[in-house]
């Protein structure tokens, strides 16, 4: 799973085709599921639609010797709204693991539109993160789920270099308490910080920038009750 800005700013071995190396790239890795970043409006929501669901750039065409198919990863948008009140990816996925339910949501940061061009943002409005997420804990409820990861594309900083928690500062530290206690771990990210820490009870992580750390996190999971009773993570 990833938290975003896997794509925008990019270097220009991907950047001069649209990205579509980056994308390919990643779900020849095995990403199943990543929240959108800022970064990911860089060239306008129409164009990360099309990141996910392939075919051709409208003006420069088909760069590639086949057409681009798209991600085989999936996107979600919990918080990112268009102008028709629909979200702009569905705003979670739920995936068994063994018979057990884990419902992931993902989302960005409120603040998205103070960060990207006005052409990027038009026809889209971006949402609380908190607030968002609330409203979604009974829906995966309601569907049998009790185990609930966040991928939000927002983030802190500690006052160390390595996977610890020493001084953690920022937004995260804000918006993490006000989610409902049934969210169990949060991915974050946007900041590039480097962090494993636990924070009212959840498991919040960050693994850096451009690709040179994955965290992995293990979870234990209660078979009965479909909780998570155990998490932990380190990072490689």
């Amino acid at each position: 799973v990833a938290a975003g800005d896997l794509i925008g700013a990019s270097p220009l071995l991907s950047s001069l085709f649209h990205d579509e190396p980056t994308i390919e790239s990643l779900s020849k890795m095995g990403l199943a599921i990543a929240s959108v970043g800022n970064h990911e409006f860089d060239e306008g929501w129409q164009e990360l639609r099309r990141m996910q669901d392939g075919g051709c750039h409208p003006v420069d065409g088909c760069k590639g010797p086949t057409p681009f198919e798209g991600a085989k990863f999936e996107y979600l948008a919990a918080s990112t709204f268009r102008d028709n009140g629909q979200t702009l990816f569905p705003p979670y996925t739920v995936r068994t693991f063994d018979g057990v339910k884990v419902g992931f949501i993902g989302l960005t940061l409120e603040g998205t539109p103070d960060v990207i061009t006005p052409a990027a943002r038009a026809g889209i409005t971006f949402r609380d993160e908190a607030e968002t997420v609330n409203a979604l804990v009974p829906k995966l409820k309601a569907e049998g789920v009790e185990a609930i990861v966040v991928l939000l594309h927002e983030g802190g900083f500690t006052n160390a270099t390595l996977a610890d928690c020493h001084g953690l500062t920022g937004t995260i530290t804000e918006i993490v308490p006000k989610f409902d206690k049934a969210v169990d771990v949060v991915v974050t990210g946007h900041t590039n910080g480097i962090y494993i820490c636990t924070l009212d009870g959840r498991l919040v992580t960050s693994a850096g920038a451009y690709g040179t750390r994955v965290t992995d996190i293990s979870l234990l999971i209660d078979r009965r009750s479909g909780d998570i009773i155990g998490k932990s993570a380190r990072d490689i």
